[in-house]
Parts: structure tokens; C-alpha cells; sequence
């Protein structure tokens, strides 16, 4: 391991970070080498059967190798349950939580809908409330690959790790001590399994769809996702037999994707600073996040755009440009345990200003607590979902 100014290899950063010192760690502390990483892109996949589209030609080649000499492989996906929703065939009725703007995710071991948000449960209706019509599984979990691999490979000795399977009185220690020993041929897991797990024979890992962190409607949205493949990948080749990691995505072009491929985080990280540089993202700028949150969407609503309207006259009269106000606007899960929410993103690289400017946004608490309603402010907010 070493250390070198950060700005030597990032000139984009020159200036911003050259307190920062990068420590990297180009190779394994022990004599083995880093996994080789290879994109399948599912662009071009045309397959009839349901197990088929979530294993490609190449996944499954790969997994049979591995089966065959005696190897571990770790199957990644970073969504739990069995299924994402559920939705009428005939009218298009999704079912959805009652308090938060989202679906039920369908567990089918439990026979029930859950919010992985508020942790509503109801059981799993026999027909559309709304039309009486069929209920048909979309998307994909855990339970769901799991049960997947078990119909491929009934030989094979198959588990999963997630919080669900996690919930259970010893089961995370079970499933941990038989993955260490040999025991389980394919572990399925979330990202509880991603890092601090060093087990030998890990020769094969496989993340079934990189795309999932990807989509997530945030600027940190690449780096995340490069941070959680190296995490990922680094369990496979941790013994005596080199590591192989299979990654199917639907963009096999994206800069994250491919800096996992070459290991490159240094070339991934110039390109990034760029890019933020450009749009006015940390580190070249402050975020700080003010949401306005009660039980009545329309008060909220009134709320967040008079606020807004306040932290905007601010904001000129300190001589700051037109972005430095963002919103405001409802965030991507915009009702969260029976709470409607609203946001306004203050943007900067003058410090100064933005104290100020979430000075302007506390004063207005106390009007806030009057009309029963919440203010947050969350300074270099880590997520605005």
C-alpha cells in the first residue's frame, strides 16, 4: 500500500482535494491475483422461459464449470423477495403500501406483501380488489433466484443470505458457517454478502443485474455502483484457485461498468470529477437537502413552494445564480409511512452562503410546527430518495 496526492492522478480535483491523500491497494495483500471481471450484455438475450432470462448462456456455462470442479459460487442480487409487485392482468391494478408511494414486494415463502419501507404486511390476495381479474409476479429477488438455481441444479447444495432469511433465530450463523465450510455449492445473497466475507472456495461470483443500482435516481448513482462490484467481486479468488466474475447488465458501456472490468478506479474517478465538475456536485459544490414533510399533501405542497420562494429571494440578494435553489419538487418516494414529503435542494460552492441560506430555512420551523407540519434539513445529504 501506498499514498500520493490525490491530485497527481485526478487533475479535475487539483485544487478542491489536494488535502486528501488517495491511499491505493493495486494488487491482494496475499500473493493472489485480483478476479477476472466480464460483462454479458442482455440487450441481445431473446429467451422463452422465465429461469432463462435471469441466467444468461454465459451464467449458466459458467456455473456448471464451477459446479463441476468443486468450486463456490456466490450469486449477487441487491433486491429481496420474490417478486417486485404484483399487477392485474386484466385492468393493470398494481397493489401498493397504503402509507408509502410504492409497491408491495411479494414474499412467497411467507405468503405475503411487504413495504420494505414502512413494513406493512398483508397476505396475498386471490384476485384484483378492484376487477376481480389475476394477480401476475413482475420483477425479480432473492427468493426468487434462489428457488430458480434449486429447479436448475437439484444437486447443488443452494442457500440465500438476505434480511429476510437473516430475521430467522440462528440462521445467519448457520448459513455463514456452512458457506465457510464448504458446505454450500451457490450462496444467492443482497449485499449483506458483498464485503467481509472471506471464504476460499469462492471461485465464481455472479451479479445477475449491475443495471439495479444504477437506475437510482442519484448523482453518487456510478460511483456506488463501482464501489459495490469491487466489494462484490473481491470474495471471488481469495484461495488457491483464481476468481471469476460474471456481471450481466444492460449497459455494458457505462463508465462504472467497465472501470470494474480493468480494476481502474483511478481512471473511473478522473472521468467522475469531470462530470461534477460540469453539473456543480460535491466536492465542487455543497448540497444541502430542506424537506418539508406532514399527513396533508397539499399543505406540504404550499408549504415547500413558499419556502422555496423564500430561500430563492435569499439567495439573490447574496449574489448567487439561479441553480443555487433547486425545487422544489417531491422526491422519488414522495409519501414515506403516511407522510407526504417535499424538497428543495440548495446547491453552492460558498460555504458561507449556504449557512445562510439554511439559516432562512430553519427560521421558517416554527410556522412549519404550527401547520402540523416537518422540516429537515440535511447538510451534504448522503441520499435524497
Amino acid at each position: 500500500m501506498f499514498g500520493r496526492r490525490i491530485y497527481r492522478s485526478m487533475p479535475a480535483a487539483a485544487r478542491l482535494l489536494q488535502r486528501h491523500l488517495l491511499l491505493e491497494l493495486p494488487e491482494r495483500p496475499t500473493a493472489h491475483a485480483l478476479p477476472s471481471v466480464e460483462l454479458v450484455d442482455l440487450r441481445r438475450r431473446v429467451h422463452s422461459g422465465a429461469s432463462s432470462r435471469l441466467f444468461s448462456d454465459e451464467l449458466r456455462a459458467a456455473l456448471e464449470e464451477n459446479l463441476a470442479t468443486g468450486g463456490q459460487t456466490l450469486v449477487f442480487l441487491n433486491r429481496r423477495g420474490f417478486a417486485t409487485y404484483l399487477q392485474c392482468a386484466a385492468c393493470g391494478t398494481a397493489l401498493t403500501c397504503p402509507q408509502c408511494s410504492v409497491t408491495l414486494t411479494l414474499h412467497r415463502a411467507a405468503a405475503a406483501l411487504v413495504c420494505h419501507h414502512c413494513h406493512h404486511h398483508r397476505r396475498v390476495p386471490p384476485a384484483c380488489a378492484a376487477c376481480g381479474g389475476g394477480l401476475e409476479a413482475f420483477g425479480v429477488g432473492t427468493e426468487q433466484i434462489e428457488s430458480a438455481l434449486r429447479a436448475c441444479y437439484p444437486l447443488a447444495a443452494v442457500d440465500r443470505l438476505d434480511r429476510d432469511a437473516a430475521q430467522r433465530v440462528g440462521a445467519q450463523r448457520r448459513i455463514l458457517h456452512a458457506w465457510r465450510a464448504g458446505d454450500t455449492d451457490i450462496l444467492v445473497g443482497t449485499q449483506m454478502v458483498s464485503k467481509g466475507h472471506d471464504v476460499p472456495g469462492v471461485t465464481l461470483v455472479a451479479v445477475l443485474i449491475a443495471d439495479l443500482s444504477l437506475n437510482v435516481p442519484d448523482f453518487r448513482a456510478a460511483e456506488r455502483t463501482l464501489q459495490l462490484l469491487v466489494q462484490v467481486a473481491g470474495r471471488a479468488g481469495r484461495g488457491a484457485a483464481p476468481g471469476r466474475v460474471v456481471v450481466q447488465t444492460f449497459r455494458p458501456d457505462h463508465p462504472s461498468l467497465a472501470a470494474a472490468v480493468r480494476h481502474d478506479y483511478v481512471g473511473f474517478m478522473d472521468a467522475e470529477l469531470e462530470r461534477r465538475r460540469a453539473l456543480g456536485y460535491p466536492p465542487f459544490a455543497r448540497l444541502v437537502n430542506v424537506r418539508v414533510e406532514g399527513r396533508d399533501g397539499s399543505a406540504v405542497e404550499r408549504a415547500a413552494y413558499d419556502l422555496a420562494a423564500q430561500l430563492r429571494r435569499q439567495a439573490r440578494a447574496l449574489g448567487l445564480d439561479d441553480q443555487a435553489v433547486l425545487g422544489p419538487a417531491p422526491p422519488p418516494l414522495e409519501r414515506l409511512r403516511g407522510r407526504y414529503r417535499w424538497q428543495c435542494l440548495l446547491r453552492s460552492a460558498d460555504v458561507r452562503a449556504l449557512r445562510t441560506l439554511a439559516r432562512v430555512a430553519r427560521a421558517a420551523d416554527a410556522t412549519m410546527r404550527r401547520a402540523r407540519l416537518r422540516l429537515a434539513i440535511d447538510v451534504d445529504p448522503y441520499a435524497m430518495l
